[in-house]
């Protein structure tokens, strides 16, 4: 890949033909391995199934591992989301940001437990976001019949003030949003780098909007000639990383 700056709002980024056999390569390798959700059930998901998502974003600023760990035991993650389900949330009425606190740290779901819960607790108190214990941000979103994802993002970006484009991006593919986004993570960015020469710091790309997006699109570009969705590509990059199975693929059956 290659990556410059032409201006201060404008990138050229391009996909030689190698690593386009690359990402083809990875994609008929494991297209049938990921599962993605049905795209618009967003639209008629419940109020908790949203707070749930928008909790585990939460939960991954700084590393998803620890969220990971967590699910892995489904027992445990039911008593999670239930002690920090939003009907359970808004029904405290003192001292919630230390019972955030104290159930993040207890579960071990975040590296950053007193942060995080300042910042749930910001967003329950936001009546745009969350109003008589009911996620509502969305409302008026599922209204808007010739909104696309593009602008649906920005009003996100907007609204959740906590979140950057990272961020916005996963939750929006995590509840069927979004087709063509990608989380630029440490572990996404990580592989571009060392497998298809991205040569760019993650800070780089989280930090600079106009980046994140010429990136996101040239793969998109790449996606589509490949006859799939960049959200594809996004979560089998993002599950299969920390197993190896990227580089095994790459470095013996993609040669």
């Amino acid at each position: 890949m290659l990556v410059r700056r032409i201006s201060k709002e404008n990138w050229l980024v391009e996909v030689g033909d190698e690593d386009k056999k690359k990402i083809s390569c990875l994609v008929n390798k494991l297209k049938s391995k990921i599962e993605l959700p049905n795209f618009g059930e967003w639209r008629s998901a419940s109020s908790e199934d949203i707070w749930e998502e928008l909790l585990g974003q939460f939960c991954v600023i700084g590393s998803a591992r620890f969220i990971e760990k967590l699910q892995a035991d489904k027992v445990r993650y039911d008593e999670f989301l239930e002690k920090m389900s939003i009907e359970k949330l808004s029904g405290i009425t003192s001292n919630r940001t230390q019972y955030i606190a104290r159930t993040l740290k207890e579960y071990r779901v975040t590296r950053f437990h007193n942060k995080n819960a300042k910042r749930i607790n910001s967003c329950l108190k936001n009546e745009r976001i969350v109003k008589d214990g009911k996620i509502v941000f969305l409302d008026d979103i599922k209204t808007r019949k010739n909104l696309d994802e593009d602008q649906m993002r920005e009003i996100l970006l907007e609204r959740l003030p906590f979140f950057k484009m990272k961020s916005i991006s996963d939750f929006m593919i995590t509840i069927g949003a979004a087709k063509d986004f990608i989380a630029f993570d440490t572990r996404v960015v990580g592989l571009l780098n060392e497998h298809l020469g991205l040569g760019v710091e993650l800070d780089e790309i989280q930090y600079d909007e106009y980046l994140y997006k010429a990136i996101e699109r040239k793969l998109k570009d790449v996606c589509s000639e490949l006859g799939i969705e960049l959200r594809l590509l996004d979560r089998m990059l993002f599950r299969f990383s920390e197993k190896s199975a990227i580089e095994y693929i790459l470095e013996n059956e993609c040669i």
